[in-house]
């Protein structure tokens, strides 16, 4: 069973629990513009930036939950519509992974759901690199999954070139040099990014692409010391429904 399908499982329990299974309730999703998501950050090539993703929003009563996906899509129903999605394509699992962010965080029972903006991510860029020096050292080995150029700047600056393997999906990030860095091409390389390094930090949106459950694999299975920590809003509900470790500081 994916992770994905455990989270899928425990959220319908919450949902039950909370007698919002059989409530009529609306879940509206709209793909968001990259201002509306991200506003003018001072890096000018995020992915939201230059198209490549999409932050799509799902609304529960006045509470928000946000996810970056490749296909973006509305939908408005019940959360036993969104339920009953099979979560075979990524456009199905963003909308599953949205709806449990919003409706956890309606439920206080996750936060951080919605994506930083301006200055935000390269303050928080600067935090996670700061945390991770302080938590591991100067010698940790990370590999980056998915590129966010900011995060990939400030580890590469504190941990050097030398210890810092970035692979991404996007064919015209794949070879490009990045800071003295190399960009792999995940669909090929993942699994030996993540078990050449100590941590793995990786983007959220892998519970949307479908990626997580090898991620997690190969770690358990290169070493069971290895770390794996994910970033961003995309996994906050999923990430406290299965105790999995983020870091998201300047999200809201």
């Amino acid at each position: 069973m994916s992770i994905l399908d455990e989270a899928k499982e425990k959220f319908l329990k919450v949902v039950t629990d909370n007698s919002l299974l059989r409530s009529n309730v609306d879940i509206k999703m709209r793909p968001l513009s990259a201002e509306e998501a991200i506003g003018k950050p001072k890096r000018d090539d995020y992915p939201l930036l230059l198209g490549k993703e999409v932050l799509v929003e799902a609304k529960f009563n006045e509470a928000r939950g946000q996810v970056f996906t490749d296909e973006p899509s509305d939908f408005s129903g019940t959360v036993r519509d969104v339920l009953s999605l099979k979560i075979d394509t990524n456009r199905n699992r963003a909308i599953l992974v949205a709806t449990i962010n919003a409706v956890l965080r309606y439920l206080s029972m996750t936060e951080k759901t919605v994506h930083c903006r301006n200055e935000e991510p390269e303050l928080c860029s600067k935090e996670m690199a700061d945390r991770l020096f302080n938590r591991y050292g100067e010698d940790l080995t990370i590999g980056l999954i998915g590129l966010q150029p900011s995060i990939a700047a400030d580890i590469i600056k504190i941990f050097s070139p030398k210890n810092v393997q970035i692979a991404d999906l996007d064919k015209k990030n794949i070879g490009r040099n990045f800071d003295g860095v190399i960009i792999k091409d995940g669909s090929r390389y993942q699994d030996e990014v993540v078990a050449g390094n100590f941590l793995a930090l990786s983007t959220g949106s892998t519970i949307v692409n479908g990626t997580i459950d090898r991620i997690l694999e190969v770690s358990k299975q290169s070493n069971k010391n290895r770390v794996v920590i994910f970033f961003g809003t995309t996994i906050a509900g999923v990430a406290d429904l299965m105790n999995l470790k983020r870091l998201c500081f300047q999200s809201h």
